[in-house]
């Protein structure tokens, strides 16, 4: 995004925080979420040049404090979910099972094949292969 692209994001969003702030006068204003995506989506491009969040918020018409509460959060966000991984539960053709029971089998999406150990010790050899 250019500064042109961003100057005229702030302008909308700065409108759309008057006007929905100014409809909740005398009351404490909770953000729509839509409208809170969006500001939080142009204050991490102005960050991302570098600017301080104190002017970003001050043009936005927020207070500072609460912007960085919602930076915050979407940073705590995304951790959560980089901490998941994608897995694909297949059919197994042409594995002979034993006896005594099932026998665990995990592809890992790096295409790591696991077989033959027991739950725990998957999840530590899952740990140790990250």
């Amino acid at each position: 995004m250019d500064e042109a692209d961003l100057k005229r994001i702030c302008e909308r969003l700065a409108e759309r925080v008057a006007r929905e702030s100014a409809m909740g006068l005398g009351q404490k204003w909770r953000c729509p979420s839509d409208l809170r995506e969006e500001i939080v989506a142009y204050a991490v491009a102005c960050r991302e040049t570098g600017e301080a969040l104190a002017p970003i918020s001050e043009r936005l018409g927020l207070i500072e404090s609460t912007l960085a509460r919602w930076l915050r959060q979407r940073r705590k966000n995304e951790d959560v979910l980089r901490g998941f991984r994608s897995v694909a539960i297949v059919p197994s053709e042409g594995i002979q099972h034993s006896d005594c029971g099932s026998q665990l089998r995990l592809t890992t999406a790096d295409g790591h094949v696991i077989e033959g150990l027991d739950v725990e010790s998957v999840a530590y050899l899952l740990q140790a292969i990250r």
